[in-house]
């Protein structure tokens, strides 16, 4: 049986850590179709459908650094809070630091997932195959 395709919305302003993270995607075998936001502005502007992104598809998981330029990733965490059609969008935070899991308080604990970044590559293949388990939870139930 084929994997379906997970639209991500991704929003992480580290170049990187963007490249790392779709060649552990493929090493994976996630299915994805990845769109890649650098800041907490124009997260807002994609989920919102405003300004360039006025034609961009709902996504079908949201992963997020928390530590983001312009508005920080727990600014837009409560934007998609209050929106009663964003707040359903299954959520990852992958950030560096595991002392912000409260960030994830008030939304559905089976619709959040909260990952610390690893450190070597390998890790990020595994955190990468748990995010498509998680979401793959989500539509199979």
């Amino acid at each position: 049986m084929q994997k379906p395709v997970i639209k991500i919305l991704w929003v992480e302003d580290n170049i990187a850590d963007v490249l790392l993270v779709k060649e552990a995607f493929e090493q994976a075998g996630v299915t994805h179709h990845l769109n890649v936001v650098n800041d907490g502005v124009d997260a807002l502007n994609f989920l919102f459908r405003r300004g360039r992104h006025t034609h961009a598809s709902r996504p079908d998981l949201i992963i997020l650094d928390l530590n983001l330029p312009q508005k920080s990733g727990r600014e837009v965490i409560a934007d998609i809070r209050a929106d009663s059609a964003l707040s359903g969008i299954p959520l990852v935070v992958l950030t560096t630091s595991s002392n912000d899991r409260d960030v994830l308080d008030g939304f559905n604990p089976k619709r959040c997932l909260y990952l610390v970044k690893p450190l070597t590559f390998q890790e990020l293949v595994d955190v990468a195959k748990q995010i498509q388990d998680f979401w793959l939870s989500l539509t199979s139930g």
